[in-house]
């Protein structure tokens, strides 16, 4: 049976073995230790094996989404869009009236998902990821809470 739980310190060779399995650039260990110390993060689990990890943070009534990997094998299949909302929704009890977030311009699939929930993209923000031997564009989105 599918949930979604808080993740904690102890979650963090999970957190580390999903990232760098799903992103060529990924979060490093201090990144992810940090996260899960100082955010709120979460995990969708499906029998006792976590297959998508989620990071945000809140300042007032914005919610940042800081994160969300979703392990290759479990792409497609509804996990990022079913993390996400329930993430949200959980944000929400904590007074989230806002998301904002960044993605990859060449990302177009989380795009479209982030789209098709409601989110507007803003603007670019320039070289902002790594990409090989050069940099890649962000595309900014936001979207007020609760989601369509």
């Amino acid at each position: 049976m599918p949930r979604v739980a808080m993740l904690g310190i102890h979650h963090l060779e999970h957190c580390l073995l999903i990232e760098t399995r799903s992103d060529p650039h990924p979060w490093g260990r201090v990144n992810w230790l940090r996260s899960l110390r100082d955010d709120h993060c979460l995990g969708y689990w499906q029998d006792n094996e976590l297959l998508a990890i989620s990071a945000y943070t809140l300042v007032l009534d914005e919610v940042s989404l800081l994160n969300i990997v979703v392990d290759t094998d479990s792409r497609g299949s509804g996990v990022g869009r079913h993390l996400l909302t329930e993430g949200l929704e959980w944000m929400q009890q904590f007074g989230g009236q806002r998301c904002l977030l960044e993605v990859r311009v060449s990302n177009t699939v989380a795009r479209a998902l982030y789209s098709k929930l409601g989110f507007a993209e803003d603007g670019i923000r320039k070289k902002y990821y790594p990409l090989g031997d050069g940099h890649e564009d962000a595309v900014l989105m936001s979207a007020d809470l609760p989601l369509l």
